[in-house]
């Protein structure tokens, strides 16, 4: 048996478990190795069936149609059906199966070098997986053939994001024309904004994930992954449950941060059971009262406080709004899955956040892992964060964020309604990281 059928074996196995994600780790590089076999794309039709992607298996089983005469069953002959082929990598895109959909859709291209619709999706194929300069000569291929807003929008944030800013101001300029809508015309001020913020950087040689949150989103970061944690590893690479220590650390610096931006709250609030922890603490170091979010209106300013923020899915439509009465927190975002929007401070960048108490959110533990509820663990914390009100390190940490922050306070959106009455969409979009499928 060969490596490729040994592969193909395991996925089979991982299908028949019912390990979609295992099973489609082992075929996505099976299909990248082999793009015209057969049995991959087989497999992968019957995975996609098994989840609930009805169409895109369908897609799929339609490529397994055109095999070629001349060599084995095996083998797959894509060049005679582009339309095939540009469906299947289309659809693969809906799923955020970039490299997938990249391989294919640089076939449809090749067959249908003039088709603008081709270009397009291969070109935010490319970008997703931030290929920028490759992205955006797709982008100008279709521009040249027919020019609209959502192609010189994807191609000004391909030129931001390369940080080519002469390019990205030209058009820019020209989105102003070409915005029609209110949501285009909301698009077109959000790349000023980004643009703005950019050039307050652009003499920075390298820009860190806190940088880049800043420029693309207006949103604070407390911990750039970049530094290290207090283990002494690199934070990116840390997989292990949260510390007491790390928790209160990071509370510290929250409060440190916001009374140095002067920006402190008037109450504290909780979102859902297990960010109550990260809410009673600070709402402790501040001596401020602590609610539950009971709904938008209130007299003062609060505090929100979430523990992983893709659990704002749902009702996020009430937070998209950057009321005046409300500021937002997430200990965790994740880098790589898009959201309907993003909170205005981020504790931690973070693709795997795992707090110590138990719970329904995806960032706490399970039953079976841990007997700690929520309330038990307040105490530990508040413990740790009283011993750290005087230490060098964290007082550190603070007087660089207050620094890094303060002069760029206008485009922030943290307490700018004004210039900000919505909080923007996250677009995964920070550089060094692949988006994949919103869970």
């Amino acid at each position: 048996m060969n490596p490729r059928e040994e592969e193909l074996k395991r996925a089979t196995t991982l299908l028949e478990e019912g390990r979609h994600e295992k099973c489609l780790e082992v075929l996505r590089q099976c299909w990248l190795k082999n793009p015209e076999d057969a049995k991959t794309v087989e497999l992968l039709s019957r995975l996609m069936k098994d989840a609930d992607q009805e169409e895109l298996s369908n897609s799929l089983k339609a490529l397994t149609g055109n095999k070629s005469a001349e060599s084995s069953d095996d083998h797959l002959d894509l060049e005679k059906a582009p339309e095939k082929v540009f469906e299947a990598g289309y659809k693969l895109i809906d799923i955020r199966e970039f490299e997938l959909a990249e391989m294919l859709l640089k076939k449809a291209s090749a067959m249908a070098p003039d088709d603008p619709t081709v270009h397009y999706e291969l070109g935010f194929a490319m970008m997703s997986q931030a290929k920028y300069a490759q992205a955006a000569r797709h982008f100008e291929l279709v521009r040249k053939i027919e020019e609209d807003f959502d192609t010189v929008l994807n191609l000004s944030a391909c030129y931001s994001l390369a940080r080519d800013f002469k390019k990205s101001k030209e058009l820019i300029k020209r989105l102003e024309k070409l915005a029609v809508t209110d949501e285009e015309k909301y698009e077109y001020q959000h790349r000023e904004f980004v643009l703005k913020r950019q050039e307050q950087l652009k003499k920075k040689t390298v820009l860190t994930k806190r940088d880049w949150l800043y420029i693309l989103y207006g949103s604070i970061l407390l911990f750039d992954p970049e530094e290290e944690d207090d283990d002494g590893q690199p934070k990116a690479e840390r997989k292990s449950t949260e510390s007491y220590k790390k928790i209160a650390s990071t509370m510290m610096i929250l409060k440190g941060l916001l009374e140095g931006l002067r920006l402190a709250p008037e109450a504290v609030e909780f979102y859902s059971p297990t960010s109550r922890p990260l809410s009673a603490v600070l709402a402790r170091l501040f001596d401020l009262p602590l609610g539950h979010y009971q709904g938008p209106d209130r007299p003062d300013h609060a505090l929100l406080l979430m523990d992983w923020a893709p659990e704002i899915i749902g009702p996020h439509k009430t937070f998209v709004p950057n009321d005046k009465n409300r500021s937002l927190f997430c200990y965790g975002l994740p880098a790589s899955m898009p959201l309907p929007l993003i909170p205005d401070i981020v504790g931690h960048f973070d693709d795997h956040i795992v707090l110590p108490w138990k719970g329904e959110s995806r960032a706490t533990l399970d039953d079976s892992d841990t007997e700690k509820d929520p309330e038990e663990v307040i105490p530990e914390i508040l413990e740790r964060a009283f011993n750290l009100e005087s230490d060098p390190d964290i007082l550190k940490i603070i007087h660089e964020s207050i620094s890094y922050y303060v002069d760029k306070r206008e485009y922030l959106v943290l307490h700018n309604s004004e210039h900000f009455p919505h909080r923007p969409e996250y677009s995964a979009e920070v550089p060094g990281h692949i988006r994949r499928k919103a869970e």
